[in-house]
């Protein structure tokens, strides 16, 4: 392993999986300024690493991840409406950043995912999740807000359940939040890492750049009405046709044959 303080990064060559341990298990991986910074630096090393398929984010200790760091929020209040917007628009900036990332993520969760924490997963493309996992909007029993995860959350679980989460504050165990559309998988502790490793294998099998083509299309479909989408999507998909990796796609299952991003 290696990586900043914050954080631990580990790479699987063989199914090109990248993860990112969140590595502050005495503050139960809450978001300090050093780990966004370190974990938004590494993010950007890692887009640009062709053999990385896949990035799965983990948190070390009993947590996944508590959320912000309160002690720093609270210095915070001290300091100018600038400084607070900075700090703000840098915690927007890494969730955007996570949530658009090119490749897919994973949430890998045991313990608490809350707040912050819970905006972390919510970013991700997958999040599977051990039976004790529990997730949550509480910010406002504490007088605040999560107002910059509720954006990607009610594109994520529709406004009706999303409203339920950020205004009740209330915990959900894996289950419930696996029929609300927040986790992807909820498996026993002892097949987490089997489900990890499953689910590296399964996406070390797909094209990589069409992969990043539906990424970015959900993005921009978010701000499109449903008319300019699928006049959108009807380009897409003609441009799609004429891709390097369509054609080797293609040819190969005609041709019986693993494609050549998954040899």
């Amino acid at each position: 392993m290696s990586g900043f303080d914050a954080i631990k990064i580990e790479v699987d060559d063989q199914l090109g999986a990248a993860t990112i341990l969140l590595n502050r298990p005495e503050k139960r991986n809450a978001l300090s300024d050093e780990l966004v910074d370190s974990m938004t630096a590494e993010l950007k090393a890692l887009r640009h690493r062709d053999e990385i398929r896949s990035v799965f984010i983990r948190g070390s200790g009993s947590a996944f991840c508590a959320g912000a760091d309160l002690s720093e929020i609270q210095k915070l209040q001290a300091a100018s409406v600038h400084d607070n917007q900075q700090s703000s628009h840098k915690l927007k900036d890494f969730f955007v950043n996570l949530y658009t990332f090119p490749k897919p993520t994973v949430a890998v969760v045991h313990g608490s995912a809350l707040a912050g924490g819970c905006g972390l997963a919510t970013c991700c493309d997958f999040v599977i999740a051990t039976r004790d996992a529990t997730f949550g909007y509480p910010e406002v029993k504490i007088g605040f807000i999560p107002a910059i995860v509720m954006v990607l959350l009610t594109h994520q679980i529709g406004e009706r359940a999303a409203r339920d989460l950020c205004l009740s504050g209330r915990t959900l165990d894996a289950e419930e939040a696996h029929r609300l559309g927040l986790v992807s998988q909820v498996v026993v502790k002892a097949d987490l890492d089997g489900a990890v490793g499953k689910l590296a294998k399964d996406l070390r099998k797909n094209a990589p750049q069409a992969m990043a083509t539906v990424k970015r299309m959900f993005w921009r479909l978010h701000g499109m009405s449903t008319e300019d989408g699928l006049v959108w999507a009807g380009d897409m998909n003609a441009m799609a046709r004429s891709t390097d990796e369509c054609r080797e796609g293609i040819a190969a299952f005609l041709e019986k044959r693993k494609p050549n991003w998954a040899e």
